[in-house]
């Protein structure tokens, strides 16, 4: 169609006005308008485009049934939104959500640190925290920074073999450590953003009662230990009663004892046992009442049922001996010398290098070689009393003339320097500058309950009396039970018609 000069022709649809003066451009658009066609075949003025016009809630095609991996992979079809109605910010912004979650070493050491990659290091003989960090390749810069915090890490320089450790380690870096001081109490070591810190948490431990009676048969020890109780608790019956019995001379067959103790619970697991809170200990048919009393300042003694001080001045045996070898006497033979001396002191035999303690707080008057009593200790007890201990095989290091020691404080070894014939602890004790039998002087006791702290002794005290009253019946009753079963067994065995037939 012509009009005006102008030739105008339909190409799918698209009018395509060619002025008949210009045929070469004409030519050129029109060839231009062709090749938009093909690469957008559907496109054409007033359509809208295929890609927008795509139905975003349509299904997949199918997939063929070989070829399972691109229907896995697929992802749901995402909306187009127009972006011209979004504001210029949000445009090119990742969305918060999209972020990935990568968390900074002391953000991991946060989430870490009750969770994984926890290494157990056991601390061997010589060993020390910085002998660790050198194992593990871990910074020495760390260990001076954890070992410069204070008073709280200090623990960290005294390890002990078999103590354990805990750290945690990511790539080579040093994230934290876990140290358990005690049963309640845990050194945490952590990396956080401002530095190394140290935080020392304590734990509660359940505490339970229980108590037990038990009849002597042959040693307190092995009679404890087969009525269920621990090594430790007999230990500290003896430490309880050692002022007024002497468990190596005075036991007999027969004599018995009931305690209230406590044990203590972590996570459900027993990890320790006691203090004994109150006992009754009948030794020859004498009953010996003790409870644990508690001060206004929180320290605890043992106390008799009358508040009389189960303390005394002097320990009766200053070593764990196994058997007296000579006892005191105004003449006795001398086994080296052949001739009749006396002998002023108890010899307690004894393995070489036991531990010898002294029987009363004092003061080191002597320490040294002293003739036939070979290496000898003198301790002085205030103005009147004086004890010897000899033929040592060596002195606790760093004990010195002029010291001053504590009940119970290990003080030399035993051993057979000067004139003995075998290993054993030569024991004096003077009054006054007097020679005393150690096995029956009397020794000074230790002060009570005053008279204005009674009523609070009492008021604390009488509970737990009277569950020991109630638990020694309940023993008393259980062995007469049991015996009166054994007599009517043995009198119906006796009482019975011998129905035997002679051959």
């Amino acid at each position: 169609m012509t009009t005006h000069g102008v030739r105008t022709e339909k190409h799918h649809g698209i009018e395509i006005a060619q002025r008949l003066s210009h045929p070469i451009m004409a030519c050129l658009v029109r060839l231009s308008i062709l090749a938009g066609l093909l690469v957008f075949p559907g496109a054409s003025p007033g359509m809208e485009s295929p890609v927008l016009a795509q139905d975003v809630t349509a299904s997949p095609p199918p997939v063929s049934h070989y070829d399972r991996s691109e229907e896995s992979s697929r992802v749901d079809p995402i909306p187009i939104t127009d972006s011209s109605t979004l504001p210029n910010d949000e445009i090119y912004e990742t969305a918060e959500h999209d972020i990935p979650n990568t968390p900074t070493l002391s953000e991991q050491s946060a989430e870490q640190l009750d969770a994984s990659n926890w290494q157990e290091i056991t601390v061997t003989k010589g060993d020390s925290l910085a002998h660790i960090f050198k194992r593990l390749q871990l910074s020495p810069q760390d260990l001076h920074t954890i070992m410069t915090l204070g008073k709280e890490t200090s623990v960290l320089k005294r390890l002990k073999p078999g103590q354990v450790v805990l750290f945690q380690v990511v790539d080579n870096q040093f994230i934290a450590l876990k140290y358990p001081v005690d049963l309640v109490t845990t050194l945490h070591v952590a990396k956080k953003d401002d530095g190394i810190q140290a935080t020392t948490i304590t734990e509660e431990l359940e505490t339970r009662i229980n108590h037990a009676s038990v009849t002597i048969t042959d040693s307190l020890f092995l009679s404890g230990v087969a009525a269920g109780l621990s090594e430790n608790l007999v230990m500290q019956l003896v430490a309880i009663y050692g002022w007024d019995i002497d468990f190596a001379l005075d036991i007999r067959s027969g004599d018995r004892f009931s305690i209230i103790y406590e044990e203590h619970f972590k996570n459900g697991r027993k990890v320790r046992e006691g203090p004994i809170t109150a006992a009754e200990f009948v030794n020859r048919g004498t009953p010996y009442r003790t409870v644990r009393f508690t001060h206004e300042d929180g320290h605890s003694e043992y106390y008799s049922d009358t508040g009389r001080s189960m303390r005394k001045a002097f320990l009766r045996t200053p070593v764990k001996f196994t058997r007296i070898s000579s006892r005191f006497s105004v003449k006795r033979r001398h086994p080296i010398l052949n001739r009749l001396r006396a002998h002023r002191g108890v010899d307690y035999a004894a393995p070489s290098r036991t531990p010898v303690k002294a029987t009363g707080d004092g003061t080191v008057t002597y320490l040294g070689r002293k003739g036939g009593l070979g290496n000898a200790i003198i301790l002085k007890h205030g103005g009147r009393y004086d004890t010897v201990y000899a033929h040592l095989s060596g002195y606790r290091k760093g004990l010195r003339t002029g010291q001053r020691v504590k009940q119970g404080q290990i003080i030399g070894y035993v051993g057979m320097t000067g004139l003995a014939t075998g290993p054993h602890l030569h024991y004096e004790f003077r009054v006054n500058g007097v020679h005393h039998n150690p096995l029956t002087v009397k020794v000074p006791k230790a002060t009570g309950i005053p008279a204005n702290a009674m009523k609070d002794f009492m008021v604390q005290v009488e509970p737990l009396l009277a569950e020991l009253g109630r638990i020694q019946s309940s023993a008393d009753m259980t062995t007469r039970s049991w015996d009166d079963h054994s007599n009517d067994s043995v009198a119906a065995i006796q009482a019975a018609p011998d129905n035997t037939t002679p051959e």
